[in-house]
């Protein structure tokens, strides 16, 4: 068992050389155009103390695509694969959508060879269906706080019952406060559990040998797919995948060069 802590810009200035800690998960990203601007330098700083990390996406189902929100998260944070626990932070509004969550989940793992985690809250859990996600084992950190007294150096004698969730056998991680209080750090800070050692961990973040798609997002093998991003213009797209416009057009039935949307999926 090993305890950590998940933190964003909002603790900004933690030095994480001060505070004694197994893990660290930092946020990454945020709906398809915010990027922590913490990350990285948490990233490898927690890294250099030898901490296990991880890095995570938080979701807005409610404004964007899975598959827009998926190829944003990739493309900033496509280094850290392999070597840390990609996770999804499901609490925004939409969370009865599961589908998005694993066309979400689906995506990264098609695009990396690691199964993301996926957090949420333990009423969440138990509110919806979440059995296909649990069958693709994708590992599950759930969040239930007993209560809002502050708690100091993972001291865990007052963190109340632990949570009970459906669909899953088992939940890797627990975030038990989020008022916490560690040495070394003068605000609150979330503090979690991770039910494994560093092996357990690194066995999460490690991409699968025979890493494929869950069948629900199957990805065409004749054809190299572009999922559109922010921003971006046909033009550009030809650009970069050195064809024409003309050709994309073409062969993605465009009535509109000038008209292509987020998450559209062109052939190119």
């Amino acid at each position: 068992m090993m305890n950590g802590i998940d933190i964003s810009h909002w603790q900004k200035g933690i030095d994480l050389g001060k505070v004694k800690c197994d893990f660290v998960i930092a946020k990454a990203t945020e709906g398809t155009n915010t990027l922590d601007p913490m990350f990285k330098s948490y990233m490898r700083i927690a890294s250099e103390l030898g901490k296990c990390v991880g890095f995570y996406h938080f979701a807005r189902p409610e404004k964007n695509s899975a598959l827009a929100e998926a190829r944003f998260f990739y493309n900033n944070t496509k280094d850290y694969f392999g070597k840390a626990i990609p996770i999804l932070d499901w609490e925004s509004s939409g969370k009865a959508n599961v589908k998005w969550a694993k066309e979400w989940l689906d995506t990264i793992y098609g695009l990396t060879g690691v199964k993301p985690m996926i957090y949420m809250s333990e009423s969440v859990v138990n509110a919806y269906d979440w059995s296909a996600v649990a069958k693709a084992d994708y590992g599950l950190w759930v969040a239930k706080y007993s209560d809002k007294i502050v708690d100091r150096n993972f001291d865990m004698t007052k963190a109340g019952n632990k949570p009970l969730v459906r669909h899953w056998n088992f939940y890797a991680m627990w975030q038990w406060t989020d008022v916490g209080k560690l040495d070394g750090f003068g605000n609150y800070i979330d503090c979690d559990v991770f039910y494994g050692d560093v092996a357990t961990w690194n066995a999460y973040a490690k991409k699968t040998a025979d890493a494929k798609p869950e069948p629900e997002t199957p990805k065409p093998k004749e054809a190299k797919i572009h999922i559109v991003m922010q921003g971006e213009t046909l033009s550009g797209i030809a650009k970069r995948y050195k064809t024409t416009v003309t050709a994309l057009v073409k062969k993605n039935n465009i009535k509109d060069k000038n008209k292509i949307y987020v998450g559209q999926k062109l052939i190119v």
